[in-house]
Formats: structure tokens, C-alpha cells, sequence
């Protein structure tokens, strides 16, 4: 006789069957990568979905994946829990929306060029086409970048997407100031040949 009945574990048996610690699983749970366990307290059970939820974060970390973009995808339920389903809705977000950058003066207004743009881009939003006011879910936007943006000189302006990993934040940080260094010093040394 089959015993048919779902399986649940313990957080010790889930952490021992997934190959992680049980401050794992409780990492996991807090961040919203794991579903909480299906009865709390100190008979705390998991079933099944946890074990899957558990081995899906792990595949995706072994791929390259950090938690926070796992993180990301999952609140924004861009994608199930398999692990293709995820890496889909990662890739979609990474394409860049279609359109035009802006690109704003020093002093924080538009060029004129820039402010036509805008304009144009404004009147086509208020004025939607017949054919988009058919009935229907909504298209989803794009999920915002915010980028970070160094001046090297005048001249140069080198640009990173935020929410990188700490550990790469500091070794891109690190190269653009050796850039700068390099870029500075070969304009002072032309800037001194023609004087």
C-alpha cells in the first residue's frame, strides 16, 4: 500500500534534504524567497513547495544569480517557481525600455532639444491611439534602473547600474578611480605641451 500523503519536514529534515544550513532556510524565509513554514512554532512542518522554493534559489545562485535580483523576480511576480520561469522574467527586466535618454544640463533643467522631446513624448501619452484603448489588462512597465553616475572630467562621465553585489560595487568603483587618475593625468601633460 502507497502511502499518498504529502510529505512535511521538520526545519532540521528540510535543511538536511536540500544540502543547507537551517540559518539558511530562516534567510530565505525572511527575505521572501521561501513560503513560512505551513504550521508555526516550535512544531514548525514544510512541505514539498518549500523544498522546491529551496532548491530553485539554489540552482539560480549556482548560475550567477544574486539573492536580491532572485528576490526581485519573485516579488514582482514576473515569474512562477521554476527556475526557467525566473531566469525569463530576469531577462525581460534586463532588456532597456524602448525609447529616447534624457539628458539634463548641470543645472538640473532640459535642453531645448531635450525639452521637445519630452513635449512630443507627453502629447503622444495623453492622446492614446483607438487602438490601445481596446478593453484589457494593462502592459506591464518596465521595472525602473537607477544608475550612478561619475564624472571623470568635464569631458567624461562614466555610468554604473546601482544594485550591483558590494564586493563588484567596490572593484568597478576602484577601476573608474585609477581611470580617472590615468584620463587626468594625460590631459594635464597635453595641457602643460601646449602652454
Amino acid at each position: 500500500m502507497s502511502d499518498d500523503k504529502p510529505k512535511k519536514w521538520t526545519l532540521r529534515e528540510l535543511a538536511a534534504e536540500t544540502g543547507v544550513t537551517e540559518r539558511t532556510v530562516r534567510y530565505y524565509i525572511s527575505r521572501g524567497l521561501v513560503d513560512p513554514p505551513l504550521r508555526a512554532g516550535r512544531d514548525a512542518t514544510y512541505g514539498e513547495k518549500h523544498k522546491a522554493q529551496i532548491e530553485t534559489v539554489r540552482e539560480l545562485q549556482a548560475k550567477g544569480l544574486m539573492l536580491s535580483q532572485i528576490e526581485h523576480a519573485l516579488a514582482a511576480g514576473r515569474a512562477g517557481t521554476t527556475t526557467g520561469e525566473i531566469e525569463l522574467g530576469l531577462k525581460r527586466s534586463e532588456a532597456p525600455p524602448p525609447g529616447q535618454m534624457l539628458w539634463f544640463e548641470p543645472d538640473g533643467t532640459l535642453g531645448p532639444d531635450q525639452a521637445a522631446l519630452m513635449t512630443r513624448d507627453a502629447a503622444a501619452l495623453a492622446a492614446p491611439s483607438a487602438a490601445s484603448v481596446a478593453p484589457g489588462p494593462a502592459p506591464a512597465l518596465a521595472e525602473p534602473e537607477v544608475w550612478r553616475s561619475y564624472e571623470i572630467t568635464r569631458d567624461v562621465r562614466v555610468m554604473l547600474r546601482a544594485g550591483a553585489g558590494p564586493w563588484r560595487t567596490k572593484a568597478l568603483v576602484a577601476a573608474l578611480g585609477r581611470f580617472a587618475a590615468e584620463v587626468k593625468h594625460i590631459i594635464s601633460s597635453k595641457e602643460d605641451r601646449n602652454e
